[in-house]
């Protein structure tokens, strides 16, 4: 195996190329939207309050527990969907419903941080 080239800045900005595709894809799902208008209003009222940086830190990973989720939430479902050429079938709806379940875990997790530091 040829580590130069694994290592390369071709390499490299290719990966990045990559990683900005699917968060441009991520983006053209509706939750995404959602997501991106909580974290927007939650950084503002951040700067508004002047929060500590522990309480930024807290923000940063809500926020960031919520994308992570999201965006494996939308890939299971892309998969499931691809897997089953769009047919029913009981455990894919399982599948995909455990996936939206985390995040919604991680949803409530967010809210209950924001009301933390906003509102206690």
């Amino acid at each position: 195996m040829n580590t130069n080239k694994n290592l390369s800045i071709l390499s490299r900005a290719n990966s990045f190329r990559f990683a900005f595709n699917g968060l441009a894809a991520l983006m053209k799902e509706p939750n995404a939207k959602l997501h991106l208008l909580a974290a927007i209003v939650v950084i503002i009222a951040g700067f508004l309050q002047h929060i500590s940086h522990r309480q930024w830190i807290a923000i940063s990973f809500a926020i960031g527990l919520v994308w992570i989720t999201e965006a494996l939430n939308t890939c299971l479902e892309k998969l499931c969907d691809f897997a089953c050429k769009g047919e029913l079938h009981p455990a894919i709806k399982t599948i995909k419903d455990i996936a939206a379940g985390a995040v919604l875990i991680a949803s409530v997790t967010s809210i209950v941080i924001a009301c933390i530091i906003f509102i206690f």
